[in-house]
């Protein structure tokens, strides 16, 4: 596998890694990159002060609650900005349109996010498993409970409901 990849406009990427140091972010120097573990109101700071039209978030998202999170991908949206979010939680999977699952500064898996996590038995071998929302309805599908597996819990909990 390459360690290459290509960014295009029109997605929010996030790029699955264990092993996160200054080598790794120099493939992203080309955009400004918030790092650290910021408050949400630091954090949505940062985002307003930028005029950049996308931005790399070096695992900005630990710590936040949801509806902070939300928040902050909504203020994204409204600003017109893509992010690149490089972290090792394979919960934030769910806020990408496009993932890269890195091993060793490999990618091994690449591709829109609904086809990567249905690589359950490679992420699983790298650690990582699925996020919730998706492997219970993964789990479900075997129940002939539900035909797709979901990648959004709102989602989830309507259909379970109708």
């Amino acid at each position: 596998m390459s360690s290459y990849m290509k960014i295009n406009d029109d997605y929010n990427y996030v790029v699955l890694c264990n092993n996160i140091d200054k080598v790794f972010l120099a493939k992203y120097a080309e955009y400004p990159i918030v790092d650290g573990n910021l408050s949400y109101d630091e954090l949505q700071n940062k985002i307003e002060l930028h005029t950049a039209k996308r931005v790399v978030l070096n695992d900005t998202f630990y710590g936040l609650r949801d509806s902070e999170r939300k928040e902050i991908l909504d203020l994204f949206k409204k600003r017109n900005m893509k992010f690149i979010l490089i972290t090792s939680n394979i919960e934030n999977t769910l806020y990408a349109d496009y993932i890269f699952v890195y091993e060793d500064k490999n990618i091994i898996l690449e591709g829109l996010r609904d086809i990567v996590l249905k690589e359950e038995k490679t992420l699983k071998k790298l650690g990582y498993g699925l996020p919730f929302v998706t492997d219970l309805s993964t789990q479900l599908i075997y129940y002939d409970i539900f035909d797709k597996p979901y990648f959004n819990l709102d989602e989830l909990v309507d259909d379970l409901w109708n």
